[in-house]
């Protein structure tokens, strides 16, 4: 969904973010793999699946959040010293994930992650992931696909991408897109039970821009016999709100329930494109 140029006209002091969000998603565009969609009577075989939600990166928040936090920092950047102030990992109330610049007034008042060493490559990880986008998506499709007479279950394990423990958002994002572009898993989820098909559950692009929240979903579809990829799709969304920052507020419950808000009509899609058609009030719960 096209972004409208209205959107950009409020100016803050650092235009280099300013420019920075504006070409992201046009470079996220660029290089996404193409979709797969499969023949129909491949899809009509299929009738349980296991969904495995994908790593998703941390939340993008712009301006950063540390202009609400510690009101000092614009006086700093003000300045025009030369003041940099490092990125890094860290939970709000409420466990999201944001990559953000954190200073020492208030690093007490942040739930500062501890830094895991980037893994060498993606595969299944079982500790509890708490709440992430891919996730809270992940549990809407169970009801979905119900709608249709099939079974979904949602793996206790998700997939791990090699960015973990990193604060760098472009290495995020180059992680997400070479997990979506692979034709072939390196997971046996036939060790997993039985199912016909895996679909995994990926954020490609999750952030707050001034009063905006987008939400960019990637579906991918898996033999878990072959290992073959035998559909992918993505979609995305945004919505336009004063309250986009408030929302994060008391635990981020507004946020939470904003991003799976966001998350149902995109999986509606995401399943319509690789064949999975959904009458138009399946459960949604």
């Amino acid at each position: 969904m096209k972004t409208s140029i209205c959107l950009f006209t409020r100016l803050w002091g650092n235009h280099k973010n300013m420019l920075l969000g504006l070409a992201l998603p046009c470079l996220l565009a660029a290089c996404t793999a193409p979709s797969i969609k499969p023949a129909a009577s491949q899809i009509d075989r299929l009738h349980s699946f296991l969904i495995v939600p994908v790593q998703a990166p941390p939340l993008e928040v712009i301006p950063d959040l540390i202009e609400r936090r510690d009101p000092a920092y614009r006086h700093f950047e003000n300045m025009a010293m030369g003041y940099a102030l490092p990125i890094e990992l860290y939970q709000i109330p409420g466990g999201i994930e944001i990559a953000g610049m954190v200073s020492d007034s208030q690093t007490a008042d942040v739930d500062a992650m501890t830094k895991a060493a980037p893994s060498a490559a993606g595969g299944p990880a079982n500790t509890d992931l708490g709440w992430t986008p891919a996730k809270a998506a992940a549990q809407k499709l169970p009801g979905l696909l119900a709608a249709e007479n099939r079974k979904g279950e949602l793996s206790r394990e998700y997939y791990q991408l090699p960015a973990a423990g990193d604060a760098s958002l472009q290495h995020w994002h180059q992680a997400i897109q070479a997990w979506y572009g692979q034709n072939t898993t390196s997971i046996d989820y036939a060790t997993m039970g039985r199912y016909d098909a895996v679909i995994e559950v990926g954020i490609g692009r999750y952030r707050i821009f001034e009063g905006q929240t987008s939400l960019q979903l990637m579906i991918k579809l898996i033999d878990p016999v072959s290992r073959h990829v035998i559909a992918r799709t993505l979609s995305e969304s945004f919505r336009v709100d004063d309250q986009a920052f408030a929302s994060l507020d008391n635990g981020g419950d507004a946020f939470k329930q904003l991003i799976g808000d966001m998350a149902v009509p995109l999986l509606r899609q995401s399943l319509g494109d690789i064949g999975l058609r959904l009458p138009p009030q399946a459960d949604e719960s």
